[in-house]
């Protein structure tokens, strides 16, 4: 059986989580707890010598990096809904999965990292310039996804729910819920997106995924961490 290794904080690891309960492939969860340094140790890096979640062993097939594993279980498993078999179609997807790593994904984690994860860990002030250049990133990315990539379809580049959205939804989520950013206001697009995707893969699911992200946020307000506005 199926099994895949996560971290519930890390905005890949809950699509991944989302992906294996949306589309019940069978599966163990086997949690790596990144703020207990478990991703360091000698059996994890065994699994991942990237020393990073997720990552997936199928039946001694491991692999990292949770785009190529999404893809890779669509293609095995004939998931064309959320993968589709047409080449301009899965262009489309692809080219937002591409696309988001050094923007969407580079700004939320970096915002998140610096407000919370870093100060917490080190003890050292926060990175005011590593804040102020996510926060730039992270308005440009939103703004594009609101512009482009939710101009003319209900999902990103598409009439219907793929790999795309569920990678997308969650880094937005680590910033809205885990920082308390009001992504809403400023985009609302991109707030009908949000719940679209959550009604689509079932809100118990999405809920679930994102339950550990909120207590993230819950500690945000309560260390009146200065989050910047969007």
């Amino acid at each position: 059986m199926l099994k895949a290794y996560l971290d519930l904080m890390s905005q890949p690891s809950r699509a991944l989580y989302i992906f294996l309960k949306y589309t019940k492939i069978p599966h163990t969860i086997h949690p790596v707890a990144l703020r207990k340094g478990e991703h360091l140790q000698p059996e994890f890096t065994k699994i991942n010598p990237f020393k990073v979640v997720p990552v997936i062993d199928d039946d001694g097939f491991l692999l990292p990096e949770s785009v190529a594993i999404l893809q890779y279980l669509c293609n095995k498993h004939n998931i064309h809904s959320l993968y589709p078999k047409d080449l301009q179609q899965r262009a489309k997807i692809e080219a937002f999965t591409h696309w988001q790593h050094l923007n969407l994904r580079f700004a939320g984690g970096g915002l998140f990292q610096s407000l919370l994860i870093q100060p917490l860990a080190t003890g050292k002030p926060i990175d005011e310039a590593r804040v102020q250049l996510s926060r730039k990133v992270l308005k440009a990315s939103l703004g594009k996804i609101e512009q482009i990539y939710l101009k003319d379809t209900p999902f990103l580049n598409s009439d219907s729910l793929s790999i795309a959205d569920i990678l997308g939804v969650c880094e937005v989520m680590q910033v809205q819920m885990g920082l308390g950013m009001d992504v809403p206001t400023h985009y609302p697009k991109v707030a009908k997106w949000i719940e679209l995707v959550r009604e689509s893969v079932g809100a118990s699911i999405f809920d679930d995924a994102h339950s550990f992200i909120l207590k993230a946020g819950e500690k945000v307000k309560m260390m009146e961490v200065p989050v910047p506005k969007l």
